[in-house]
């Protein structure tokens, strides 16, 4: 899998992925197919949470 294309999951300001994105990628890129669809979903997991975490515009609950 190329991440090329993918600018738009855990990229920086200019649009390049991140190293740690990148290599997370290409770690899950190593696993056996059978196991890559978790591997993703744990990896959206955790940018999701860490951009949830780092947006200035939410409020933090009480």
């Amino acid at each position: 899998m190329s991440t090329d294309d993918d600018t738009d999951f855990g990229a920086d300001e200019t649009g390049a992925l991140g190293d740690e994105a990148r290599a997370a990628l290409a770690e899950i890129d190593d696993l056996p197919l059978a196991e890559r669809a978790p591997a993703y979903d744990a990896l959206a997991a955790r940018l999701r949470d860490e951009l949830e975490q780092s947006d200035p515009s939410r409020v933090s609950p009480r």
